[in-house]
């Protein structure tokens, strides 16, 4: 760990996270070496989606090869794979259904729309249908707040909906 005392400006280098100065005896917090980075930073984010539609999630065996591969710390890979709405640690339906919760939507009735969705497949958000066709979640905002409430289903939007729409909507998918 890196030292650097404020008090006199003596620095050195040991392994503990707290260290007292020679020359002045100030107690010193370290800094730690900065976190090695992927090689191909650009890449990694390209190789989860690609990863993603491929094999419709990321396991964590997939996570591994891909920290191994690009040269990035198994923490980043799995900061990047869980900070994204995009990616999936868990296996998902053949279709994706998100409703979107954002303020524009529940001000136009998503909250019933989103009821009326786990009715007809009986699940909970985060969770898949026993026979693997659907998986149901929330999302923040879709980004097309002027056409609330909004469902979409795999990569089709749906909006201005109401809740005599949603079974329909449903339907036409499985």
């Amino acid at each position: 760990m890196r030292h650097r005392c404020g008090g006199c400006g003596n620095e050195w280098e040991d392994g503990s996270w707290r260290s007292t100065c020679s020359r002045c005896g100030q107690t010193v917090t370290g800094t730690p070496p900065p976190v090695r980075g992927p090689e191909h930073p650009e890449k990694l984010i390209q190789v989860l989606l690609s990863l993603q539609k491929e094999r419709g999630w990321l396991s964590r065996e997939t996570l591994k090869e891909v920290s191994r591969r690009l040269g990035a710390p198994l923490s980043v890979v799995y900061q990047v794979a869980t900070f994204y709405k995009a990616f999936s640690l868990a296996p998902r339906g053949k279709h994706h259904l998100r409703v979107c919760m954002g303020t524009a939507c529940q001000i136009r009735g998503s909250p019933a729309l989103l009821e009326r969705v786990r009715q007809l497949l009986g699940v909970e958000p985060g969770e898949t249908t026993a026979d693997g066709k659907f998986t149901l979640e929330t999302v923040n905002c879709l980004g097309c707040c002027a056409m609330g409430p909004v469902m979409m289903v795999d990569d089709r939007y749906f909006g201005r909906l109401g809740v005599s729409q949603v079974e329909k909507v449903v339907k036409s998918f499985g």
